[in-house]
């Protein structure tokens, strides 16, 4: 079915506006309050046809007393804001009980493919020739024992040109075993004491389109937690991709790459095992980039409220905390946050930080949050969406192909919806980077399709320029000078 997204009826600060899509998130919440029903939301922009024009996947979830499978939902883009659901022919409407989506062209074959995590495990999809997305998950060997995964992250561990799998794992839950959690007398979700940490999991490509999991030999599988969302970066700069990842309510995990397959976790001796306070957050959903230009990718997540959002800036050896120098700690106290991004959203060279806000088991509701870097390593704030609703996924995306980023969020119960840039900002350059990271100028970005909370983005990196109207572009060490702004530059 082709149709357009119909534009609600009112504007946004600036004249963002709101488009919504024919998609609902299905929590499967009943009075019992099962925990799952908290989780989902994710969300995939990723070009699956390559047509230029990127694509929307959103997981979704169903009843969880063994009813009914709430269907995934894949949406072709037109162009011009037209969006066509092709969910059946491309047979993505999936089977478990889904929270999060990571794509990545795991073959070399030039498609993007497609790993979704669910209550009962993972699924690849592979994209075939004729649109179509085939499960390949049995051939591939990637078995994720039965866990539930909330995220995951493609990336090139060994430096052998192909992507291998990081698999964010949650807690063991089990209906049978649920236990009755009371609030004021009434049944409420339960707290995530309450249930047992699990390992994550780390697959390596062999390849031939099979994975072997070297979870145990890595190190990685050493490490029990209640696992969020994943961010990957070369953190200190020795050319092999690190893992960050955040947990609930206990000590975040950095695992520094060693090379020859082996991790360590560093988040103590790097100073991002927990908040500057000393006390473990609800560590939710985390992105990663060179907020302050020099250079570094650094680090921003999302907790609960009285929590605040932890920033932390990369020095080379270790990190440090800037949340209260700047002015997050003051800003995002009072808020409860999921889905985060680091988006230049005003093209003034100066990366900004978007949060999907909402409680977590107490329903309560909260509007979108734009964060402005002044360029000073200070931020400002402003509400983008007032509507209060429980937020979950958000990925920044332009999808119109003007220039500038979009907004793609997800809620509990509600539509998907779309929050549309004016576009009133100043220049810009998109690198197509196939992998590799990328320099515009001053600024850097970090290549992965991990972002925020269970979400991922396979499109060009943007880049916003201001009154600039060249810029040099490296990608991968090869540098290209004085190359023109507003367009899409390809390696």
């Amino acid at each position: 079915m082709i149709f357009l997204i119909a534009v609600l009826a009112f504007a946004l600060a600036g004249s963002w506006t709101v488009q919504q899509l024919p998609f609902t998130l299905v929590t499967g919440e009943t009075v019992k309050k099962p925990l799952p029903a908290t989780m989902p939301g994710g969300i995939a922009v990723f070009d699956y046809d390559g047509d230029g024009k990127l694509d929307l996947f959103f997981p979704n979830g169903g009843s969880l007393s063994g009813g009914k499978k709430a269907p995934n939902r894949l949406f072709r883009n037109l162009g011009n804001m037209k969006f066509e659901d092709v969910t059946d022919r491309a047979g993505l409407g999936g089977k478990d009980y889904d929270f999060g989506v990571a794509a990545g062209d795991y073959d070399n074959d030039g498609r993007l493919d497609l790993l979704v995590c669910g209550l009962h495990g993972i699924r690849l999809y592979r994209n075939q020739p004729d649109g179509s997305f085939a499960d390949v998950t049995e051939q591939s060997k990637l078995n994720n024992l039965g866990r539930w995964s909330v995220g995951a992250a493609w990336f090139d561990m060994d430096n052998d040109g192909d992507l291998d799998l990081f698999v964010v794992n949650y807690v063991r839950w089990d209906p049978a075993t649920e236990r009755e959690c009371l609030v004021d007398g009434k049944p409420d979700f339960c707290h995530p004491r309450y249930y047992d940490a699990q390992p994550n999991a780390l697959f390596r490509n062999n390849g031939d389109g099979t994975f072997t999991d070297v979870s145990k030999e890595s190190g990685i599988g050493d490490y029990k937690g209640k696992g969020m969302a994943a961010a990957v970066a070369d953190f200190d700069g020795d050319g092999r991709l690190d893992v960050f990842v955040t947990n609930d309510r206990s000590f975040a995990f950095l695992f520094r790459n060693l090379g020859g397959g082996r991790f360590k976790e560093s988040a103590f001796d790097w100073g991002v095992a927990v908040p500057q306070n000393g006390n473990p957050v609800s560590g939710m959903g985390v992105d990663v980039q060179d907020f302050d230009n020099d250079g570094k990718p650094d680090l921003v997540y999302t907790a609960l409220r009285d929590e605040t959002f932890p920033l932390y800036r990369n020095l080379g050896r270790e990190f440090a905390e800037v949340t209260t120098a700047s002015r997050l700690s003051v800003l995002s106290r009072a808020m409860a946050g999921w889905g985060v991004a680091f988006a230049d959203l005003d093209n003034d060279g100066w990366k900004d930080i978007v949060v999907a806000r909402s409680g977590a088991l107490t329903g309560r509701k909260e509007p979108l949050s734009w964060f402005r870097n002044s360029g000073d390593g200070k931020f400002t704030s402003e509400t983008l969406d007032s509507t209060p609703r429980m937020h979950r996924g958000i990925v920044a995306a332009d999808l119109d192909n003007d220039g500038c980023l979009d907004l793609v969020v997800t809620a509990l119960n509600a539509e998907a919806r779309i929050l549309r840039n004016p576009c009133k900002g100043g220049n810009w350059l998109k690198v197509d980077s196939r992998g590799a990271s990328v320099r515009v100028g001053n600024q850097w970005r970090q290549a992965s399709t991990a972002v925020g909370y269970a979400s991922s983005y396979a499109g060009p990196l943007h880049f916003g320029l201001g009154r600039a109207t060249v810029a040099d572009v490296e990608i991968g060490g090869r540098v290209i000078k004085n190359v023109p702004v507003n367009q899409t530059v390809k390696p």
